[in-house]
């Protein structure tokens, strides 16, 4: 996969935050344990909104600038991936939500590392800045309700 033009890359970008949205809307509406579903809903509107700024974004250059001190809990890295179906257990789901962050963080930020052009160098950090929140934030949670 390469990008030409960062009208591919927003077009790109758009189409994964329309997957995420996909992804946390139907696994909230299948999931069985309550506490699932307000957080995937809210992550689902989160993900609408990174689409609608990447929709109406007229310069990448005008994004924020990273701080990068989002922390990285790793947790994700050091579980195995696996297959969504409808009676997974709770930390089930959580483990499929933070590896589709990891995942997307991870491409987001080998993009970014390759991009010779600034305002690619920026969109792409923007993603994956995007991604590390909800990783965290996943994994945070993951920490303190199995892990514990």
């Amino acid at each position: 996969m390469s990008f030409s033009t960062i009208q591919e890359i927003f077009q790109f970008a758009i189409n994964k935050e329309k997957d995420a949205q996909t992804f946390y809307r139907s696994t909230a509406s299948l999931s069985q344990y309550p506490g699932i579903s307000p957080l995937f809903l809210e992550l689902a509107a989160e993900e609408e909104n990174h689409q609608k700024l990447l929709e109406e974004l007229p310069d990448p250059l005008t994004l924020p600038e990273s701080s990068r001190s989002i922390p990285d809990l790793k947790i994700s890295d050091y579980l195995m991936d696996l297959k969504f179906h409808k009676d997974m257990k709770y930390q089930e789901v959580m483990i499929l939500a933070m590896k589709n962050e990891e995942k997307s963080l991870k491409f987001y930020r080998a993009w970014e590392a390759k991009a010779q052009d600034p305002a690619q160098k920026k969109l792409f950090t923007y993603l994956a800045d995007q991604e590390a929140q909800h990783k965290y934030r996943l994994e945070s949670i993951y920490d303190e309700k199995i892990l514990d």
